[in-house]
């Protein structure tokens, strides 16, 4: 990770750590992480990567990695506007228009998987699923969300009057997911009669639309990064006044960050001890409080995380061909690393078509680590392989799109127009 990196000298500070290309390498290294994360998430009752106890570190922090993508929009998008003249101009279709066409050819290579395994979902289900309304890759909820943040952006700056009230504007935008979330939970458990989702197999014998995780906005992982694009904003809009006050007394504000993180990590893993988490609704316990709480302790872990990195990387940030590539591929990666991990895991035996774990699956000793060092390194390579076509497939579609700027349509679909 440390190839290519840019040191400052003792006394000085890197003064492009949030350049355009910095920031593309940081994507990278985001992409990397979220990946990590996925690879430490086996099946249930044991799973390939548990022969890797090192990945296990990457089950619980997955999000923070998630939380670099939002700040680095949020900062580019702020930089883009002081810099760019009329560059709210045809925003929506330069930024949001390829991250739609991505979307759905990202989707095709997902009905395929799922047709080739004989997948067995009902016409609505299927319907909701093929145009978006519900996600066949569950890793795509990054999609609706940036757009919706997105958009929160074009609205609150389109007839600046105030930027206090813009910002404002963005940040109710992301109080508002993270209300329904709180509302909503893992599923609908409001629709219906009182209590319905309680009776033994209640919830699994009901429509697809009201079992868990079947619709926007019911997982804790739609909401607990986004406030990282709201940090982005705030740190571009301050860009100078945060360079010159973490360049005194460096040193200190550093340690100062890493004890923040390690302090909310902690924090968390508390909390889990006093059983206090996301997913109470499954022992009865359907009450907003403790997820607030747990909530509010993951915005504190976002803010250490990206204070962490931002006072770091003044003093060293790397720049290598693999950063470079994730980066240049960072949403086709995030969005296509499920088909493999899920694909190979059927072939390793270590998951049926319905991506349920065996019955007294175990894995220990020598040769079940070589066997998960394999299964990482061919996940790896399919998912940059299929961000290759999917990026290339992407690029393409928006070319023969009616009125499309290619010479700004093309950049943005390649992910260089900004952060």
């Amino acid at each position: 990770m440390l190839v290519g990196s840019r040191r400052a000298k003792l006394g000085s500070f890197n003064q492009d750590f949030m350049s355009l290309e910095a920031t593309k390498n940081l994507q990278g290294l985001a992409a990397l992480g979220v990946i990590c994360h996925h690879l430490s998430q086996p099946p249930q009752n044991g799973g390939p990567m548990d022969a890797l106890g090192q990945m296990q570190f990457f089950r619980e922090i997955g999000f923070w990695f998630v939380a670099i993508f939002f700040f680095v929009s949020g900062f580019g998008l702020i930089k883009s506007l002081a810099t760019k003249p009329d560059y709210l101009k045809k925003f929506l279709r330069r930024r949001v228009l390829p991250i739609v066409v991505c979307f759905y050819v990202m989707n095709l290579f997902y009905i395929a998987f799922h047709l080739f395994l004989g997948t067995n979902m009902s016409a609505s289900e299927w319907v909701c699923k093929i145009f978006g309304i519900a996600l066949l890759n569950d890793n795509a909820w990054f999609v609706p969300v940036i757009i919706i943040m997105y958009a929160a952006f074009k609205l609150a700056f389109k007839n600046e009057s105030s930027k206090a009230r813009a910002f404002l504007f963005v940040f109710l935008a992301i109080a508002l997911q993270v209300g329904w979330f709180l509302f909503n939970k893992h599923f609908t458990w409001w629709w219906g009669e009182p209590g319905w989702w309680k009776k033994p197999g209640a919830l699994w014998l009901a429509p697809w639309y009201k079992r868990p995780v079947a619709l926007w906005f019911e997982g804790e992982w739609w909401v607990n990064s986004t406030i990282a694009f709201f940090f982005g904003m705030l740190a571009a809009q301050n860009e100078k006044k945060l360079f010159d006050f973490f360049t005194r007394a460096w040193l200190v504000k550093f340690i100062a960050s890493v004890l923040l993180v390690a302090a909310s990590f902690a924090l968390k893993i508390y909390l889990y001890g006093k059983n206090i988490h996301y997913w109470l609704e499954f022992s009865g316990d359907n009450s907003t409080l403790p997820r607030a709480l747990m909530l509010s302790v993951d915005t504190l872990q976002v803010f250490a995380w990206i204070l962490f990195v931002y006072i770091l990387r003044m003093k060293i940030w790397s720049k290598n061909k693999v950063f470079e590539f994730l980066g240049n591929h960072s949403l086709e990666f995030y969005l296509m690393q499920a088909l493999p991990l899920r694909a190979f895991s059927i072939l390793f035996g270590w998951s049926d078509k319905g991506f349920r774990a065996k019955e007294g699956l175990a894995l220990s000793g020598y040769k079940d680590q070589l066997s998960a060092l394999l299964y990482l390194v061919l996940v790896l390579a399919a998912t940059a392989l299929l961000s290759v076509i999917v990026k290339f497939l992407t690029k393409k579609i928006c070319a023969l799109l009616p009125n499309w700027n290619s010479s700004q349509g093309q950049k943005a679909a390649g992910g260089q127009d900004a952060r």
